[in-house]
């Protein structure tokens, strides 16, 4: 690997503004999947062919709150620990405790996705569940925690 791409990979200024690139990348394709999404009344899918939807949302949300954390100091290294790998509501807890605050709404969104996020269901197991349901919230609560998210991870200059 190239010294230069050695460097990029440890300065947290850059690392913060890959991941969230990435992440609003994930963010556009559930865009363009929400659209073509049948749903219920109240905004939920009614059919499997939502699990891509769902696994690009939880991806884009654990980027964008890693690219917050970075931007505030987190350290990479921690941040690459087992611990906070893949594991959103110890991210959202390390947010916490630097007193970023995000809306009720965002939060318990947030904690709600984080077992099927952590356990990988979505990419593997989801439809060999064991009775455990899907979390399956509303597009539009879910792009507004995005949102909130992005504005988050956004580096001030």
């Amino acid at each position: 690997m190239a010294k230069n791409a050695v460097d990029s990979m440890t300065d947290a200024n850059f690392l913060a503004s890959s991941y969230r690139l990435t992440a609003l990348l994930f963010w556009d394709c559930a865009k363009e999947v929400n659209k073509v999404l049948e749903k219920d009344t109240d905004g939920r899918p009614i059919r499997l062919s939502a699990i891509p939807f769902y696994f690009l949302v939880s991806h884009a949300t654990e980027l964008l709150l890693k690219a917050a954390l970075l931007n505030r100091g987190f350290s990479n290294q921690k941040l690459k620990s087992f611990d906070y790998r893949h594991n959103l509501d110890k991210l959202l807890e390390e947010l916490h405790k630097m007193q970023i605050g995000l809306t009720k709404d965002s939060t318990d969104l947030i904690i709600s996705l984080n077992e099927q996020h952590q356990t990988h269901s979505l990419r593997y197991t989801v439809l060999v569940a064991n009775g455990k349901s899907i979390f399956w919230p509303p597009s539009h609560f879910v792009f507004a925690m995005l949102n909130e998210l992005s504005e988050l991870s956004a580096i001030s200059i």
